[in-house]
């Protein structure tokens, strides 16, 4: 384990040596996601186009696919206190025709930008000046159902340009699996990216539900929690500096803190930065607002990596009850598995060997009482 503000600390063997921890001057949130330009407050102006495919034409109407995404714009709204407004514009006068069969665009997992970028300029290419793309932020394009060799629903965050000469910065194609597994949150999640989120499920060697389980969509779009973290709503300039507790200095400091997924309540998040690249925050998570289905409340405690980058972790949950093999909804969805009960209940207390202890002292109402203490670490040689 590093510290590297510990300037000057020599290690012995057999010696132990009682040093307090140099924190971070300044609590910041993560970074955004390169090429991520989409406003997160106010209009967000996206343009939805049809395609189908020489192979494969559309069996359904555009209404009827359009439809299954027109919630997203609320959910948005819920989440961000008001504060996003996701304007969907649809094409809905029929479908473009693709110049391309579907089976040759090396649509699946491990696409690459070339092919991506390839997609993405061919259903351009097919719109032709037929729309205007003036003032859009944010392109989508949607295929027909049943469309299997267009799987999965992936982002480009590289700048394109319509025939009407318009720079489009970002663009999601979805796929199969917004109809066949996730629903339309999949397009919060994917719109999460233009904004500059990352994702929070590894992309190799692991579970879909290691590192934050069933909180946050971009971790799991079907979560049991699905509404953002707080340190990426603080990011994304839903909560402001103001909403954030920040704890620099050793000692004990006590703290209010309520729901993430109301905008009632002053503070929303605690932060202690350990240094640099990594730093332990505490939120409430409830059944309010679009976290109404969960199964795991209470103070959620994670770390947050910044120097870590999406698919490799950089939020990584605290789990207040290892090995209990995780709570249960209803309604039988995905729940996040070992984490969807990771809060921290009242009378619990997290203990870091980063020397961060957080105590869960009452409850009021939603809101929780929270005692934080930053000690002394112990360096045994």
């Amino acid at each position: 384990m590093q510290f590297k503000q510990l300037s000057g600390l020599t290690v012995l063997l057999g010696v132990v040596y009682i040093v307090e921890v140099v924190l971070a001057q300044a609590c910041r949130p993560l970074p955004s996601l390169d090429g991520g330009s989409a406003p997160s407050i106010g209009p967000l102006l996206v343009s939805v186009i049809f395609v189908d495919f020489p192979d494969f034409p559309a069996q359904n109407s555009t209404e009827e696919l359009y439809n299954t995404m027109i919630d997203a714009p609320d959910l948005y709204k819920t989440m961000s206190y008001g504060k996003l407004d996701l304007q969907m514009q649809p094409q809905l006068e029929g479908f473009y025709r693709m110049p391309n069969l579907s089976s040759n665009y090396n649509y699946a997992r491990g696409l690459t930008t070339e092919d991506h970028v390839r997609y993405i300029n061919d259903a351009l290419s097919a719109v032709g000046k037929a729309v205007s793309f003036e003032g859009v932020n944010v392109l989508y394009v949607v295929p027909p159902r049943g469309a299997k060799e267009i799987s999965f629903s992936p982002t480009a965050m590289v700048p394109v340009t319509a025939a009407d000469g318009t720079v489009i910065g970002n663009t999601v194609t979805f796929g199969q699996d917004m109809w066949d597994r996730w629903g339309f949150k999949t397009v919060n999640h994917e719109t999460g990216h233009t904004m500059g989120l990352p994702d929070l499920y590894p992309y190799v060697n692991g579970t879909t539900t290691q590192w934050v389980g069933g909180f946050d969509m971009m971790g799991l779009i079907s979560a049991q929690s699905p509404d953002y973290f707080a340190v990426l709503k603080w990011q994304l300039g839903w909560i402001d500096d103001s909403q954030v507790d920040c704890v620099e200095n050793s000692g004990i400091t006590t703290h209010k803190i309520s729901p993430i997924e109301v905008e009632t309540g002053s503070k929303k998040l605690i932060m202690v930065p350990i240094d640099s690249t990594q730093a332990i925050l505490a939120e409430v998570r409830s059944t309010l607002g679009i976290d109404e289905g969960a199964c795991g409340t209470g103070v959620l405690i994670y770390q947050i990596l910044p120097e870590v980058g999406s698919g490799n972790g950089p939020i990584r949950v605290f789990d207040s009850k290892p090995g209990s093999g995780g709570c249960q909804i209803p309604t039988g969805n995905s729940t996040g598995g070992e984490l969807s009960d990771a809060p921290y209940q009242v009378g619990s207390k997290f203990t870091s060997q980063l020397g961060v202890s957080i105590t869960i002292l009452e409850q009021e109402g939603e809101d929780y009482i929270v005692e934080v203490q930053i000690c002394a670490l112990e360096f045994f040689g």
